[in-house]
This record gives C-alpha cells, sequence and structure tokens, in this order.
C-alpha cells in the first residue's frame, strides 16, 4: 500500500462504520453514536488527506471537491448532535428553548448523504470526461 491509498482506504474504513453506526442507531445502543463518531472522524481525515491534482483539475472538479468537504463537516454536526441528546436539556435564547430531539442528528446526515451521493457520482462523469479528451 503506498501513500496515495492510505487516505481513500481509511475513508472507505469510515464510510462503512457511518453507516454501521447509522443503521444500528435504532436500536438506542449507547456504542453506536461512538461508532457512527469514529467513522464520521475517520472519514474526515481520508477526504481532507487525499491530495487532488488543482493544476489538471478544471472548475467543476474543484467546485465538486469543495462541495466533499461540506458534506463531511455536515457529518460531523450530524455526530456532535448524536452526543448532545440527552446531555442538554436546552439552550436558552431570548425567552424561547431550543431543545434537541433523538433524530436531531438525522437533518445534517440526510444533507451529507445528498451532496456525497450527487459529488460521488459528478466527479465519476468528470473524470471519465477529461479521460476522453
Amino acid at each position: 500500500m503506498n501513500k496515495t491509498t492510505i487516505p481513500p482506504t481509511i475513508a472507505t474504513i469510515g464510510e462503512t462504520l457511518v453507516v454501521i453506526g447509522a443503521a444500528g442507531w435504532i436500536s438506542q445502543a449507547a456504542v453506536m453514536k461512538y461508532i457512527f463518531a469514529i467513522g464520521a472522524i475517520l472519514m474526515a481525515i481520508g477526504r481532507f488527506a487525499t491530495r487532488h491534482d488543482a493544476a489538471k483539475a478544471g472548475i467543476t472538479l474543484r467546485r465538486l471537491y469543495i462541495q466533499q468537504y461540506i458534506g463531511i463537516i455536515m457529518l460531523i454536526i450530524a455526530a456532535i448532535l448524536m452526543f448532545i441528546y440527552g446531555k442538554i436539556d436546552g439552550i436558552e435564547i431570548g425567552d424561547h428553548i431550543l431543545r434537541a430531539t433523538p433524530a436531531a442528528w438525522l437533518l445534517p446526515f440526510m444533507i451529507f448523504v445528498a451532496i456525497e451521493l450527487y459529488t460521488t457520482l459528478r466527479i465519476q462523469a468528470e473524470h471519465k470526461k477529461q479521460v476522453q479528451k
């Protein structure tokens, strides 16, 4: 295994742990949020450590990679929200109290999934376009 394949491998392991943690969340097992968080951290490390040749990549590819980074940030927010639920009664803002619900992590997670699906398919299509040129 060389240096260029280590970050994608770490990201793949992280993706697997995220799927296991998200699917196992319904069982309410306490360990699932840790599996999800570890997977999110590994995925972030793998994604941010992967080097892309910015000189060769067009504006479209650079935009897609930035969108992937935004998706990873949403995944980290989802992992944080998994831990916040049950720890805080609520955050008081003026006369209102914001409360975390058990499924508060699902919104940023769904945003991450939508971004991940879109960018993965588009990046593959862009790479095929570049190969054909």
